[in-house]
């Protein structure tokens, strides 16, 4: 029983730090893609 119970829990904490992961990568990929939209062109015209 216990062993079930370590390995659900394991599994259940991996599971949680890969959503977390993608959730930071997709804010990241996405932060990057508006600030290359918004600051491109700005900088496109300042230069």
């Amino acid at each position: 029983m216990q062993d079930s119970d370590t390995d659900s829990k394991k599994f259940h904490g991996w599971r949680l730090l890969g959503i977390i992961f993608i959730v930071v990568v997709t804010l990241a990929v996405a932060s990057a893609v508006v600030d290359w939209v918004v600051i491109g062109p700005l900088e496109g015209r300042a230069f």
